[in-house]
């Protein structure tokens, strides 16, 4: 069973998601801005969460404490943000780092790993979180975006044993990240595997040790011990910063809940989004048949990902298997390339 997260550990993880990656200028303003509440009639449908009242107070500490000069990809202006939830197992995919668990390896962090999804847009990238050993997270959670990812919507494009190892040399963003390929099979692209599918598949592990790095410091691809001029096919002779969040990332991606949580009450519910006027619809679905809907609000949108965060007020719903989706807004009434979508399996108690 995957549990919901204590309410303090949810502001926490919301702190996370709002005052990440920020310049010192934007300070209180914008996380004020970011954090506003829906003022639509049907916004009744949702339970206000109770965190929003106590956000200001605890911003003004984030403040002084991070100064906001995070560069973490786990926390990225334009990426969807961390999530740090206490775990009921030690192999849950999602634990709060403050809780790190130990094992015969050692301890263990939560690392946000990027997976392929398909979007009217083409390929485009989703994280999910997963433990890997603390004292080699860079490759460990490479080898983490080789294996199945936990939802079934989302890939991987890489096979399993692609990297002999990955590294970083430097500080912060003037740092390179290195990743060495296990053979030269890895240059080409695969057969039936399109340039913007193996462009996005390149992506994905440096958003991958990226997150895990904590920095978004360029990356160097090597084979043996040297740069190798390509990888899937794409030009990597030189260090790759990460694309555009706006187009490798999918412009909704849920962080809670899990995949296949089980859940009593009210169903915790925050990810990111771009989507048309701050709007994010969502539905929860028995089958094709919905049972309830509404929307969140997020911080703000065109410019990147904002943080949304809400709870969904399960009274009423029958205890059952159900889908919820989560999509951007579509202002064009159907005629455009139609939402951006995530959706969880949910288990209602």
């Amino acid at each position: 069973m995957t549990s919901q997260l204590p309410d303090e550990e949810r502001l926490r993880r919301l702190l996370d998601e709002t005052v990440a990656d920020l310049d010192p200028a934007d300070r209180l303003d914008a996380i004020r801005a970011r954090t506003r509440r829906s003022t639509r009639s049907d916004s009744d449908t949702i339970k206000r969460p109770w965190f929003w009242g106590t956000l200001g107070a605890a911003v003004a500490t984030a403040a002084v404490v991070g100064g906001f000069a995070l560069l973490n990809d786990e926390r990225p202006t334009a990426d969807p943000a961390p999530i740090t939830t206490p775990s009921d197992t030690a192999t849950d995919p999602q634990v709060t780092p403050s809780q790190d668990p130990t094992s015969a390896g050692g301890e263990t962090v939560v690392a946000g790993v990027y997976y392929t999804g398909d979007t009217p847009r083409g390929p485009r990238l989703f994280r999910e979180f997963h433990q890997v050993p603390a004292a080699d997270r860079l490759l460990a959670s490479l080898e983490q975006a080789t294996a199945q990812p936990s939802d079934p919507d989302y890939r991987s494009d890489w096979p399993a044993g692609s990297f002999t190892s990955a590294g970083f040399d430097g500080v912060g963003t003037d740092g390179v990240y290195s990743i060495t390929l296990a053979d030269a099979s890895l240059r080409d692209r695969p057969a039936g595997m399109t340039a913007d599918e193996a462009g996005i598949a390149v992506e994905a592990l440096i958003y991958t040790i990226q997150a895990a790095g904590q920095t978004r410091a360029p990356v160097q691809f090597y084979l043996d011990s040297n740069p190798i001029d390509q990888v899937y096919g794409v030009p990597t002779a030189e260090p790759l910063a990460q694309g555009d969040p706006l187009e490798v990332l999918s412009l909704v991606n849920l962080s809670n809940p899990a995949e296949g949580a089980t859940v009593s009450g009210r169903l915790q519910v925050d990810g990111v989004a771009s989507s048309y006027e701050a709007t994010v619809p969502w539905q929860l679905l028995d089958g094709s048949t919905e049972v309830a809907q509404g929307f969140f609000t997020a911080g703000g949108y065109v410019d990147r990902l904002y943080p949304f965060a809400d709870d969904i007020d399960l009274t009423g719903v029958a205890p059952g298997t159900y889908t919820l989706r989560v999509q951007t807004d579509d202002p064009s009434g159907g005629e455009g390339p139609g939402p951006f979508v995530d959706t969880r399996t949910v288990t209602v108690e």
